[in-house]
C-alpha cells in the first residue's frame, strides 16, 4: 500500500511541468498570457502598410489588415489606437491562439480632409519583442467642392461699422452632375450670409458674409456651416472689433524672472473717442501681481503700472489685469498677463 500511494506521488510531481505549460497558452488561465520563456506570442502583419491611392472627400476609406500569431504562446491584444479620431480599428479576436489570426478592420473617414493623408493606427500587444504593431493607410484625398477664400478676415474693425466679404463656393467635380448648394448656418447673430448665384454663370454659389454693426467690442470668431449635395463644408470667420478704448500692449509679458525681485512693466490705456473716460478701478486675478492707473492727459490717456511681487514662487503664472472704467461701452477692460519665476523647466 505505502507503494502504491509513493507511486501515485511521483506521478503527480513528474506531470506538474507539463500542466503548467499547458495553462501558459490559455488566455482564460490567469497568468496565461504571461509568455514564459519558450513560449511567447509573435505578432507578424505581412503587410502593414495599405496606399489607397485617391479618394474623393467625404468617402469612407476601409482595409481589413490581418495579424498572425506565429509564435507558440497565446497573443492578447490589449487595445487598438488611431493617429486621429477620423480614423478607427476594430479587431476581430483579442485572443489569438498560436498559428491563427486576427483581422484589424479600419476604416477612415476623408471629410474635411484634402491632400495627402497618412493615419497610422497601433496595436498593442502581449508580444515582447512587437508590443506596438504599428499599420499605416495612406494615400491622396480629392476635394470635391472648395470655397475660396478659405477662410474670411475681417482684421480689425472699429466698433459701429459694418463691412462685407464675398466667397465662392466651386465645384470640383462638374462631371458628378448638378451640383446644389444650401442651405447656410452659423451662430453669430452679428454675421449674416446671403447666398446669390455665381456672376460667371459656372455651378456653385457667390456667398456674401457682412460684419453688422451690432457686433461688441473685442475679438469674434464664427464657423459657416455649408451644405452642398456632394460634401459639406465649413468657413472661419473671425476678426477684432476695436473700441474708442485701446490697450498697448495687448498683454503684459514678464518673461523669465529670476526669484526674489519686484519686475515691473508698463502699458498704455488710450482713449480715442470725443468724451474724456475715467479709470475707476484696476484689479489683478493673482496676489503675485498689483497694478495702479495715474492719469496722462486725464480723461485721454493713462499710464499702469504692473508689478510681479518679489515673493511669487517659482514655476509659470498666468492670469488677468481687469480694468473698471466709466464708458458704458467698455465698463470692462481684461489685460492678460505671463510670467516664468525662477530657473525654467520644461
Amino acid at each position: 500500500m505505502k507503494r502504491a500511494l509513493l507511486a501515485l506521488m511521483i506521478g503527480l510531481i513528474t506531470s506538474a511541468p507539463a500542466f503548467a505549460q499547458d495553462s501558459s497558452m490559455n488566455p482564460l488561465i490567469p497568468g496565461g498570457n504571461s509568455a514564459p520563456p519558450g513560449h511567447a506570442p509573435k505578432a507578424v502583419s505581412s503587410d502593414a502598410l495599405y496606399d489607397f491611392g485617391s479618394a474623393l472627400e467625404g468617402t469612407m476609406v476601409k482595409h481589413t489588415f490581418t495579424i498572425k500569431n506565429t509564435g507558440q504562446g497565446y497573443l492578447d491584444i490589449q487595445g487598438v489606437k488611431t493617429s486621429c479620431g477620423c480614423t478607427t480599428g476594430d479587431p476581430s479576436k483579442m485572443h489569438v491562439a498560436p498559428g491563427d489570426t486576427s483581422d484589424i478592420a479600419v476604416a477612415f473617414d476623408t471629410h474635411f480632409q484634402k491632400g495627402h493623408q497618412v493615419r497610422t493606427i497601433t496595436v498593442a500587444t502581449n508580444d515582447p519583442d512587437n508590443p506596438r504593431l504599428a499599420l499605416t493607410v495612406q494615400g491622396i484625398v480629392k476635394k470635391q467642392v472648395e470655397a475660396v477664400p478659405g477662410e474670411i478676415a475681417f482684421g480689425d474693425v472699429k466698433r459701429g461699422t459694418e463691412g462685407t466679404k464675398e466667397l465662392l463656393v466651386n465645384d470640383l467635380n462638374p462631371g458628378r452632375g448638378t451640383f446644389s448648394v444650401g442651405p447656410l448656418s452659423n451662430s453669430n447673430s452679428s454675421i449674416k450670409v446671403d447666398q446669390e448665384k455665381r456672376p460667371d454663370g459656372k455651378p456653385g454659389a457667390l456667398l456674401k458674409v457682412s460684419l453688422l454693426k451690432t457686433m461688441p467690442v473685442g475679438p469674434f470668431d464664427d464657423t459657416i456651416k455649408i451644405m452642398t449635395n456632394r460634401v459639406p463644408l465649413q468657413v472661419d470667420v473671425f476678426g477684432t472689433v476695436t473700441g474708442d478704448l485701446n490697450i498697448d500692449p495687448a498683454q503684459v509679458s514678464f518673461g523669465i524672472v529670476p526669484r526674489g525681485q519686484d519686475i515691473v512693466r508698463f502699458f498704455k490705456l488710450s482713449n480715442q473717442g470725443p468724451h474724456p473716460v475715467k479709470v475707476l478701478d484696476v484689479a489683478s486675478s493673482s496676489p503675485a501681481v498689483a497694478a495702479t492707473a495715474e492719469p496722462v492727459t486725464p480723461g485721454k490717456e493713462y499710464k499702469v503700472t504692473v508689478t510681479l511681487r518679489h515673493g511669487t514662487p517659482d514655476g509659470q503664472l498666468r492670469g488677468n489685469l481687469t480694468i473698471k472704467t466709466d464708458d458704458p461701452d467698455q465698463a470692462t477692460l481684461n489685460v492678460p498677463f505671463y510670467a516664468i519665476v525662477g530657473q525654467f523647466k520644461t
